[in-house]
């Protein structure tokens, strides 16, 4: 057999096309990922500034009225301990925030994990195992 022959030169193109089919089939995968993911950002953000807005006013509300109602016993030690309130709340709630975030699977996860287990298969490998998301 010549490398001129129809029947390799066949199989050859028919392997080339099956690695493009399979890298548009990863390509569209990544690209939805990417929208998922950029339309749970917008959901995220747009949702977190309202809640911020509105948790701000009331507890600009409810601050000044600890204030004034414990003004008279404790004088101005009452915005220390409104400040240190704060202080704990926020800084627990930026602990939960950077635990949350290291936790999340990266983004673009299970296109990546769909290309490993294609080149294995290409290898001649059994696949990697798939974790559950």
């Amino acid at each position: 057999m010549s490398r001129d022959d129809p029947g390799l030169l066949d199989a050859v193109l028919r392997v080339v096309g099956s690695v493009f089919g399979m890298l548009q089939n990863r390509l569209e995968l990544a690209s939805i990922e990417i929208a998922e993911a950029r339309e749970q950002l917008a959901f995220t953000i747009v949702a977190s500034f309202a809640a911020v807005l509105l948790l701000g006013g009331a507890v600009v509300a409810l601050s000044a009225w600890i204030a004034v109602a414990l003004w008279p016993t404790l004088g101005q030690a009452v915005l220390v301990w409104i400040a240190l309130a704060y202080g704990l709340a926020g800084g627990g709630l930026l602990m939960w925030l950077r635990a949350k975030l290291r936790s999340d699977p990266p983004l673009l996860a299970e296109t990546l994990a769909e290309l490993r287990t294609d080149a294995a298969l290409m290898r001649g490998e059994p696949p990697p195992p798939r974790h559950p998301a």
